[in-house]
Order: structure tokens, then C-alpha cells, then sequence
């Protein structure tokens, strides 16, 4: 039977940078206390908004803690992940790599529920294999207000406990109309449905084109581009805050604080902090954006490597849809919200 895991998730999105690093030793994932994930967050291997990114951890898992710096605290992820997904490396306490270019999933059990999505060369440590799976760990960082304390750690051989399932969302497909076995086109109207034999979504019309993403059975999983109005959309994630404004933010940051909201802003410039906003650390990359539009105010926007990057090579006042976490609501001097960029996508004319 054909095995496959490859999922896309929400949310971790964007802006995936694959990693190749070092792990804390395993006896500092013992007797630990134990974190629940809040809301949907990005695993990191530094404990800082522009460590390098290194997965997605869903709403629900459970992780053992480590020390805590500076609001970021240190977690160790263990989960069971497909062993063809894998590659053995030679790298000081690591026994593999994540292989496929689309990263892999992590997840409780054997075929079980998904915990985390893990990028592409992620490097893990073996514990054990289990026929065609293989039960592995990885410790990082994880921004703490995500997170809260529910236990001392459960002894080692003690399973993860069972996160809610992780809600998949499309990628965005390839183009072109050269023959191959994952592209097709609806052969009559047909309906769209949610599982095998389940219930409809939608309905096909007949020769939408179509890219078949996974087969069990007679049934295939397909993913169908089109175009929608944004005023019909809302988010998946229930956590996601859409209609916030910045004044919202200015005058009740502590309520805020923490929380994921979608945003429309305008790239204004690049920045590096010179350490005279308290809030944003000497030497972080930063957006200098105007917004939420169609406000005229400003706003701080925290960035990694692999963003400013991307950032640098906008042209200025350019719209981006910003999913972003709000860290200072209201800046000490200026009052402009400092927020941490999660995902972006540019609004074109």
C-alpha cells in the first residue's frame, strides 16, 4: 500500500527556512516540565524573533520544557515521522535529515495524528524504529506566551500526548500542460468532497483543471486554483484576528499583546534597529511600514534573514497582506505597534 504523509499545513508557514544545526543533548529533555501549545507557532533553533526557522508546531501538542530566556522558552518535539521521508547524516548528535523538498509531517503515533510539520534538512535524533516509521526528537525554541505550563515531564518512554488535528490547506499548484500522472481535468460536473464518500464542499465544473495530490483507493485528493473575492474569505484558524485596527492596538496593547492578526500594510522602508526604540533589539532587521490600511500610522515590523531579503528587493509603498503577532502594542516613544512577521503575501495593482 502506498504510504504518504506529504501534507501542507497552515500557517508555517510561508517563509519555511531549511535548517542544518545543532541539538542540546537528550538528557536535557528529561524531567522537564511540560508546555501545551496555545496557538499554532514557529519552532526555532535560536530563541530570538529571527532564529532560524526550522518547523510548525500545531495547537494542542504537548512538549517538554526546558529553560526559559527572555520570553522564549526551550522545548524538545518527539513524534514518530514516515522513514522514507528520512536521509542519514553524519552530523555530531543527529542520525538524520528531513529529505523531501516539501518538508514531512511529525506526528503522534505511527500514521497517527500530525503535531508538526518539519522543513526540508531538519535534522533529527534517532529513538527507535518501528517497521517503516521511525520515532525521533529535536530540541529549539518556542516564543513562551504560545505556550503554558501543564505538567512535570512524563518519564521517557511515556508517548506524546494527542494535539488536535492540524487543518491542511493547499499549496499553490504548478503551471503548465505537459502529460503527467498528477494532472487531470474534471471530466463532467462532479462534487467536491471533504473525505471518501463524504460530504460535499463543492461543485466541479466539468474540465476544471485539477492536480492530484494523493490517491487511496478509487479516490484521489485534488487541489483546483480560482479566484474569490477577499471580503467572502475568513481564516482557518479561528486564532486569527481580521478588522483589528492599529488605534484598537494603541489604546488596549495589553489586550493585544501576543495575538495573531492579518494586516494590510505599506512597505515603507528596510531598517536595522540602532537600539534606541527599547523595544526592538540593536542590530533586528525591521520593516518600516504605514497602516493597517487604510490608516496612516506606522508600524514596526520584525524580521528574520530570509525576510529581509525578500523585503529588500520590494519596491517602496507596495501593499502586503501580513499575518503578524503583536509583541509591544504601543511603542514607549512613539507609540507604533512592534509586531513579528509570520507570513506575507504582496497585494499586486
Amino acid at each position: 500500500m502506498q504510504q504518504s504523509s506529504q501534507l501542507s499545513i497552515l500557517l508555517p508557514a510561508c517563509l519555511i527556512a531549511a535548517g542544518a544545526v545543532g541539538m542540546i543533548p537528550t538528557e536535557t529533555a528529561i524531567a522537564q516540565d511540560r508546555y501545551r501549545v496555545l496557538r499554532q507557532e514557529n519552532f526555532r533553533r535560536e530563541g530570538t524573533p529571527n532564529g532560524r526557522l526550522l518547523a510548525s508546531v500545531f495547537e494542542g501538542a504537548e512538549l517538554a520544557g526546558g529553560q526559559v530566556a527572555s520570553g522564549w522558552v526551550q522545548v524538545t518535539l518527539e513524534g514518530w515521522i514516515w522513514g522514507q521521508s528520512l536521509r542519514r547524516v553524519q552530523n555530531g548528535n543527529f542520525d538524520y535529515e528531513v529529505s523531501p523538498a516539501a518538508g514531512e509531517n511529525l506526528r503522534v503515533e505511527a500514521n497517527g495524528t500530525v503535531l508538526s510539520r518539519l522543513d526540508t534538512g531538519f535534522l533529527l535524533q534517532a529513538v527507535e524504529t518501528r517497521g517503516a516509521w521511525v520515532r525521533v526528537r529535536r530540541t529549539g525554541w518556542m516564543w513562551g506566551r504560545s505556550l503554558e505550563r501543564i505538567q512535570a515531564a512524563a518519564p521517557r518512554g511515556d508517548p506524546p500526548a494527542v494535539p488536535r488535528a492540524a487543518t491542511p490547506s493547499p499549496t499553490a499548484a504548478g503551471g503548465g500542460d505537459a502529460a503527467s500522472l498528477d494532472r487531470a481535468v474534471a471530466a463532467s460536473r462532479t462534487a467536491l468532497r471533504a473525505s471518501p464518500g463524504g460530504d460535499s464542499t463543492a461543485t466541479l465544473a466539468g474540465d476544471a483543471p485539477l492536480k492530484i495530490m494523493a490517491r487511496a483507493g478509487e479516490w484521489v485528493r485534488v487541489q483546483i486554483e480560482g479566484w474569490v473575492h477577499e471580503s467572502d474569505l475568513r481564516p482557518a484558524s479561528g486564532d486569527v484576528l481580521v478588522g483589528v485596527s492599529g488605534a484598537e492596538v494603541r489604546a488596549r496593547p495589553d489586550e493585544f499583546e501576543g495575538r495573531l492578526l492579518q494586516w494590510t500594510l505599506q512597505f515603507v522602508s528596510l531598517q536595522k534597529s540602532d537600539g534606541l526604540r527599547r523595544e526592538i533589539p540593536d542590530g533586528q532587521q525591521y520593516m518600516l511600514a504605514r497602516g493597517p490600511m487604510p490608516e496612516v500610522g506606522f508600524v514596526y515590523v520584525l524580521l528574520n534573514e530570509a525576510q529581509a531579503a525578500e523585503v529588500e528587493r520590494m519596491s517602496p509603498l507596495v501593499q502586503i497582506v501580513m499575518l503578524v503577532r503583536i509583541r509591544v502594542g504601543r511603542s514607549r516613544y512613539l507609540g507604533n505597534p512592534v509586531v513579528e512577521l509570520l507570513e506575507m503575501s504582496m497585494r499586486e495593482p
